[in-house]
């Protein structure tokens, strides 16, 4: 498990499960590794910009990594998914809002 910290304003550590990883280098290869490279500073710039805070450990499946966090301004639990934008996913945000309507 990879351990991740970020900036002043993100309090605690985020996992990057081995097996995410080891996923991303076998079926993405030069691409995968650059995502989970950037996963420390995506992380940091959603919670930021978004006002959330981590909150549990981290999931994944097998493209994307998963936090469990608290939106800061009333509390309510939320998740934040990170995984690369490719043809499958792209339109995963606007089905996402449609199912949590």
């Amino acid at each position: 498990m990879v351990r991740l910290t970020h900036g002043p304003r993100i309090a605690g550590v985020i996992d990057i499960p081995d097996e995410l990883i080891a996923t991303q280098y076998a079926y993405n290869g030069a691409a995968g590794r650059a995502f989970i490279a950037a996963l420390p500073e995506l992380a940091g710039r959603f919670l930021e910009e978004w006002g959330l805070r981590p909150d549990g450990p981290s999931m994944y499946g097998v493209c994307a990594l998963v936090l469990p966090v608290v939106r800061e301004a009333d509390g309510v639990p939320a998740a934040l998914k990170l995984q690369p934008v490719d043809e499958e996913t792209a339109g995963e945000p606007v089905a996402l809002r449609a199912w949590a309507a």
